[in-house]
């Protein structure tokens, strides 16, 4: 266990990564503070914190270097947080979860989802703006759900998920079966289609066409191997590339 959470401090972001990241201070910022740093060492002074220079020099203000130490904590696994909310957005169940998400915390959104499929809630979208870091476990225990919503003729649809929370599901290979959208607005127009018409032999699809093919196609068909990008269309779903009046491709059967 000492071993897991070493590595994981060695390979989570430094405080200068994650500022940038944020968008909160430039590149430029950083590396300004890092060469002052430096010239503090090579006269064999003691160097400030990158934080202190970044507020000295008015690039950051002190909340936000707090909030960024804080969320540094949690990914690293020094500090085990985890907050989950609800909320409803036209008319779906919106679980908010904000921190860590791991196998000591993950009772706590197991204990949402649950009262929700109790209550008969099979359309959920999930927050993850403020999601932090998720463990193999965490996202394990999503998936069953997942398939309960989707058996209810539902689904679980994911929104706003940083690459550090993210990075688990691809790991897992789960991003072939969950939708994770960009933002809010997005994950709730993509319920206004069954599920199914996203799916193609169990796993997520991607809806490609000629522009002016009669067919649409899984994008690793071998009929759009002669195909130029520029020449090709995206869907966003089966039912979208059907609305352009093509048919289904006999070969990789979409």
């Amino acid at each position: 266990m000492t071993k897991n959470v070493k590595d994981v401090k060695d390979t989570y972001h430094r405080i200068g990564e994650l500022l940038v990241r944020r968008g909160v201070v430039t590149a430029g910022d950083v590396d300004h503070a890092l060469a002052i740093q430096r010239a503090h060492i090579a006269d064999k002074r003691q160097p400030p914190k990158l934080g202190e220079i970044l507020i000295q020099h008015k690039s950051l203000d002190k909340k936000t270097m707090r909030e960024i130490v804080e969320e540094q904590k949690v990914g690293r696994g020094e500090k085990r947080h985890l907050n989950v909310d609800l909320r409803e957005s036209g008319g779906l169940a919106v679980v908010v979860l904000e921190g860590r998400l791991d196998e000591n915390l993950e009772v706590t959104s197991t204990k949402m989802f649950e009262r929700l499929m109790d209550r008969g809630y099979c359309r959920i979208s999930v927050d993850c703006t403020k999601l932090i870091y998720v463990s193999s476990r965490g996202a394990s225990s999503l998936v069953s759900y997942i398939d309960e919503a989707r058996a209810r003729g539902g689904d679980v649809k994911f929104f706003g998920m940083g690459i550090d929370a993210r990075f688990t599901l691809d790991r897992l290979g789960l991003t072939k079966f969950v939708q994770i959208f960009h933002t809010e607005a997005e994950a709730i127009r993509a319920f206004e289609l069954p599920v199914d018409e996203y799916m193609s032999r169990g796993a997520l699809g991607e809806y490609v066409a000629a522009c002016d093919g009669k067919t649409y196609h899984l994008s690793y068909c071998i009929s759009l191997q002669k195909v130029h990008e520029e020449d090709k269309i995206y869907f966003e779903s089966k039912k979208h590339a059907r609305d352009s009046r093509r048919k289904p491709c006999g070969r990789c059967r979409p």
